[in-house]
C-alpha cells in the first residue's frame, strides 16, 4: 500500500493539489488494469459524464500474496463538481478493486507526504530484505537435517500406526500377525536382541496359533522373478498354497510373446535396449523418473526375456527385418540361374517331387530359407503358424488343466479331482487334443500329391458336425475313432454337470449325522456348522460346465491370434523393406541421397511402428492369453496380500 501511495504522489495531478480547486473535488487511487474498461464506464453512468477522469499505468507490475501471481495497476484521478456523490464513487471504487488514498492539499504537503512515504518504503524494503536473509540462512541450515526429520517422522508414524492394533493388557501386550514359517525364527532372534537391549527382565512368548482365518499369500521373489509375479498378482493373489502361476510365466509369457513377434532383427534391437536398462540399474534405480519410463525400467528383466525369446522365434521363422536369412544350409536344391538355368517358374531339382517335395536331409533348424522365394510363401507360413498356434494353445490349457489336479491333491480335494479334473481333461484330450494330434500326424505323413492330404478343418467341421463322416481318411478307421471320441466327450459333460454338486451334498449330510452323533453321545463339538447351499453350489456347477464347454472353443480360437499377430508383423515387416528402403536404391544414381532417405524413413517407422506399437501389441495379446485363456483353468486368484511391516519400504517412500 506504501508504495501504491507513492505512486499517486509521484504524479504531478497539476490543478488538484488543493481538493476544492475550481468547485471541484479529487478522488484518486489504484486500480487492476484488467478493470479499468468498466471501471470507466461506471464512472461516466454514476455522474452522468460530469467528471474527469485521469489514468496513468505503473510499469512495474504488483506481486499479490493472496493469489501468487503478478498484477497490473494503473492510477486513477476523479474530478467531479458534486460532493455529494463522493460515496457513491468511492463504493464504485472498492467494487473494482480499486484502493483510494488521499492527496496533499498543496504543494508543501505534498512534498512532505512523498518525502514520508520514500523513508518508509524504504525502511519496508530494507526489513523484507533482512528477513528474507535470515529465513535463508535459517532455512539454508537445515536443508541438511530435513531428510532426516522426514524418515524420523515417516518411522514413528508407521511405528505408532503399528502399535494401535496391539491389545495392552496391563503391562502386558498381546501383538497377533502373521508370519512367513521361513522368517519364524528370524523374528524370535530378534525378539531376543530387542529383550537384552533394552534390558527387560521377562522374556517374550512367541506361540503359534490355530485359526480358521484366511490366510494371506506371500512369494519371495527378486528383481527378475518380481516383474513376472506382478503380472499375475494384476489378475489377482493366489490363494495361500495355490498354484503360482508366476513360475510358468517366467518361460511362458516370453515365449508366447516371441512366437508373435518373432524377428531376428527386431529381437537384437530389443535385447540390447533391454541390456541398457539392466546395465544402468544402479545408476537409475530408486531416482525419480518419468512415469512411463519408470514402468519400461521397471519390466528391463522381461523386457531382457522377450528379446531373447523374439531372437529365438526368429530363427525358427527364419526372419530378419522382413527378409529371409539362411542361416542354416537348405535341404532343397536349385538348378543355376538364367542365362545358363531355366527362366519363368522354376522347380527344385532335388528333391523333384518324385515321390514327393520333402527333402531327404531337413534343414537343422527352423523353417527352411527355401520357401522364402517360392510363389505359395505366404499360404506356407500362412499355415505352418495357424497350425503351430493351435497345438501351442492346446499343450498351455492342457498344462492349466493338470495344474488343477495339483491343486486338487494338494488340498486332498478328491470329489474335484474325479469330478471336475478327470472329465475336464477327458472333454479337452477327445476333442481339440485330439485336433492337435491330426495336426501333428500329418505332418509327419508324406504325401504323393500335397492335393491328396486331407483338409484339418473339413475334418474338424465334420467331426462335431457329421459324426462318422470322413471325407479323405488320414489313418485307417478314423471314422469310427472320431464318433468313439466324440461319444466320450459328451458323456463326461453331465458327469462335470452333476459330479460334484451330488457328493458334495452327500458329504455334508455324512458329516450333519456325524455331528449329530457326536452329540447324542455327549461330545461337544467346538467347530461352527459350514455353510451349505446346494442350490448355490449346483447354479455354480453350471456355470462352470458352460464356461469351460464354450471356453475350450474360444479360447482354442484365441489362441489364433499368436498366428494372426506373427503373419502381420512378417508382413508389415516386409513392406517396409521393400516399399521404404530398397525401392530407393539406384534413383539418385549412385549420389546416395535417395537411400539415406529411404533408410531414415525405414528405421523411423521400424523404431515408431514395429517395436514401439507391434511389440505393445504383442505384450497385451500375451497377457491375455496368460489371464483368460491359462489361468481361468486352475487359478481362483481371491487370495490376500501379504503385507509386512517393512521401514525399509516406507523409507523409500519418502
Amino acid at each position: 500500500r506504501t508504495r501504491e501511495h507513492l505512486e499517486i504522489l509521484s504524479r504531478d495531478l497539476g490543478y488538484a493539489t488543493d481538493p476544492t480547486v475550481g468547485g471541484l473535488t479529487l478522488i484518486a487511487g489504484v486500480l487492476p488494469k484488467d478493470k479499468l474498461s468498466t471501471f470507466e464506464r461506471l464512472m461516466y453512468r454514476a455522474t452522468r459524464g460530469n467528471l474527469i477522469l485521469r489514468t496513468d499505468g505503473i510499469e512495474e507490475p504488483f506481486y499479490s500474496i493472496t493469489t501468487n501471481e503478478s498484477t497490473s495497476k494503473v492510477v486513477f484521478a476523479v474530478f467531479f463538481s458534486a460532493p455529494r456523490i463522493a460515496d457513491k464513487l468511492r463504493k464504485i471504487c472498492e467494487l473494482n478493486g480499486a484502493t483510494v488514498y488521499p492527496y496533499a492539499e498543496n504543494r508543501e504537503q505534498l512534498n512532505r507526504m512523498r518525502d514520508d512515504l520514500r523513508v518508509q518504503a524504504e525502511t519496508l524494503s530494507q526489513t523484507l530484505q533482512q528477513t528474507a536473509n535470515r529465513r535463508f540462512n535459517i532455512l539454508s541450515g537445515l536443508a541438511s537435517v530435513v531428510p532426516e526429520w522426514r524418515a524420523a517422522v515417516a518411522t514413528e508414524k508407521a511405528v505408532f500406526s503399528i502399535l494401535n492394533m496391539l491389545q495392552f493388557k496391563g503391562s502386558t501386550v498381546i501383538a497377533r500377525g502373521w508370519c512367513p514359517v521361513s522368517e519364524l525364527m528370524n523374528v524370535k532372534a530378534v525378539l531376543r536382541e530387542a529383550e537384552v537391549a533394552s534390558g527387560s527382565s521377562v522374556s517374550t512368548i512367541v506361540e503359534e496359533l490355530y485359526t480358521k482365518e484366511k490366510r494371506p499369500t506371500f512369494f519371495k521373489t527378486n528383481k527378475i522373478t518380481g516383474t513376472f509375479q506382478g503380472i499375475v498378482d494384476s489378475y489377482g493373489i493366489a490363494r495361500y498354497k495355490e498354484v503360482n502361476p508366476g513360475v510358468f510365466t517366467i518361460i511362458t509369457f516370453p515365449y508366447l510373446f516371441g512366437i508373435m513377434y518373432g524377428d531376428i532383427g527386431h529381437g537384437i534391437i530389443l535385447t540390447l535396449f533391454a541390456a541398457f536398462l539392466v546395465f544402468m540399474e544402479k545408476n537409475w534405480e530408486g531416482k525419480p523418473l518419468n512415469e512411463i519410463f519408470q514402468m519400461i525400467f521397471g519390466g528391463r528383466y522381461l523386457l531382457l526375456f522377450m528379446g531373447f525369446f523374439a531372437i529365438y522365434v526368429g530363427v525358427l521363422y527364419n526372419d530378419m527385418f522382413g527378409f529371409s536369412t539362411e542361416i542354416f544350409e537348405s535341404g532343397y536344391k536349385w538348378p543355376e540361374l538364367p542365362p545358363n538355368g531355366p527362366e519363368g517358374v522354376v522347380h527344385p531339382s532335388s528333391p523333384n517331387g518324385k515321390p514327393s517335395i520333402k527333402p531327404l536331409v531337413p534343414v537343422s533348424f527352423g523353417i527352411d530359407g527355401a520357401w522364402s522365394e517360392t510363389d505359395n510363401k505366404l499360404e506356407f507360413y500362412n499355415s505352418v503358424k495357424m497350425k503351430c498356434a493351435v497345438v501351442v494353445g492346446i499343450v498351455q490349457m492342457s498344462g492349466g488343466v493338470l495344474l488343477s489336479l495339483m491343486n486338487h491333491i494338494y488340498f486332498n480335494d478328491w470329489i474335484h479331482v474325479w469330478f471336475r479334473f478327470v472329465p475336464e481333461m477327458v472333454f479337452l484330450s477327445c476333442t481339440f487334443g485330439y485336433m492337435a494330434l491330426i495336426i501333428v500326424v500329418k505332418w509327419c505323413t508324406t504325401w504323393e500329391n500335397t492335393h491328396d492330404a486331407p483338409s484339418l478343418l473339413e475334418t474338424m467341421t465334420n467331426f462335431f458336425l457329421q459324426p462318422g463322416s470322413v471325407t479323405v481318411e488320414l489313418y485307417a478307421g478314423q471314422a469310427a475313432v472320431q464318433t468313439i471320441l466324440l461319444l466320450v466327450a459328451f458323456s463326461m459333460v453331465p458327469v462335470l454337470l452333476c459330479g460334484v454338486p451330488y457328493f458334495e451334498k452327500k458329504h455334508h449330510e455324512e458329516k450333519q449325522k456325524m455331528r449329530l452323533r457326536h452329540h447324542e453321545d455327549g461330545h461337544n463339538d467346538d467347530d461352527e456348522d459350514d455353510h451349505f447351499d446346494f442350490s448355490e453350489i449346483m447354479i455354480h456347477q453350471i456355470i462352470h460346465t458352460i464356461e469351460f464347454v464354450l471356453g475350450c472353443v474360444s479360447n482354442t480360437a484365441s489362441y489364433l491370434r499368436l498366428w494372426a499377430l506373427s503373419l502381420a508383423h512378417a508382413q508389415l515387416s516386409d513392406v517396409f523393406w521393400n516399399f521404404a528402403f530398397m525401392m530407393t536404391v539406384g534413383l539418385d544414381g549412385g549420389s546416395g541421397v535417395f537411400v539415406f532417405i529411404g533408410f531414415a524413413v525405414w528405421i523411423s517407422v521400424t523404431i515408431g511402428v514395429l517395436l514401439g506399437m507391434e511389440s505393445l501389441s504383442a505384450f497385451l495379446h500375451s497377457l491375455r492369453l496368460h489371464w483368460v485363456e491359462f489361468q481361468n483353468k486352475f487359478y481362483y486368484g481371491d487370495g490376500i496380500q501379504f503385507e509386512p511391516f517393512d521401514l525399509a519400504q516406507v523409507l523409500s517412500t519418502v
